[in-house]
């Protein structure tokens, strides 16, 4: 069973109203920029060395560069989708640049979210893009790879998860994993059920990343009934 789609309690359609009606703020960042133009060899490599002090860019981008993540069947095309690049810490401390697919009425919010994490030096062990892994969630999962869009349903049902629309981040899903019952995804995260331990990388009750994601009105999963995703960040809670 996939994390972020355990079932009718933890995720449903985002509506178009929720997209279109998206409240998206102005830059928080000097640093951030927008370019208009994406294609594979722009993509920066997630293990560069970024430069001191938090940098961000948005590009527009295709479906060459959405490669196995995407297909004609999506609820959201290519034009509806930005890639972010943004600098992150990775659990040793070292800065690196990172790269996400997102939605693009929440590109520029969801900059202002990294930027906050990157300042408190939160820590974010890798930010792949989900095709790095052949779109396969439980591999990017395993290697506690954070990320955004991918084209897939929610485990067990003809439903869309959230990520087919670019509206739910997972962030160090190894760390944090998707919780119900005795079952654990993935699996190995079953290491990391201790909730008030100090792990880098950790997401905890209230803490700066879930107040981060809660400042442009997104939601953390660590708060659900039922079915518990410590991963999940979304744009409507599901």
């Amino acid at each position: 069973m996939a994390a972020c789609g355990g079932g009718a309690d933890s995720e449903q359609a985002l509506s178009d109203a929720a997209v279109d009606g998206a409240d998206v703020p102005a830059p928080s960042s000097s640093t951030a920029s927008l370019s208009t133009t994406a294609s594979p060899s722009a993509v920066v490599p997630t293990t560069m060395t970024a430069p001191v002090g938090f940098t961000g860019e948005i590009q527009v981008l295709d479906e060459v560069l959405l490669g196995t993540s995407w297909r004609a069947e999506c609820p959201v095309g290519p034009s509806d989708l930005r890639l972010l690049i943004v600098a992150h810490h990775d659990l040793n401390g070292i800065r690196r640049l990172g790269e996400m697919v997102v939605h693009a009425e929440h590109a520029v919010e969801l900059m202002s979210v990294f930027e906050a994490l990157y300042d408190a030096e939160f820590p974010i062990e890798r930010m792949e893009l989900i095709t790095a892994f052949g779109a396969d969630d439980v591999a990017s999962m395993r290697a506690n790879n954070s990320s955004a869009f991918n084209c897939r349903v929610v485990d067990g049902t003809s439903r869309w998860s959230q990520h087919a629309y670019g509206t739910a981040i997972d962030i160090n899903p190894l760390i944090n994993p998707w919780v119900r019952g005795s079952t654990v995804d993935p699996p190995e995260g079953a290491a990391h059920l201790d909730r008030e331990a100090d792990t880098p990388g950790l997401i905890h009750a209230d803490d700066l990343v879930v107040q981060a994601f809660e400042s442009i009105g997104w939601s953390w999963g660590g708060y659900w009934t039922g079915s518990v995703d410590y991963q999940h960040f979304s744009a409507n809670g599901k």
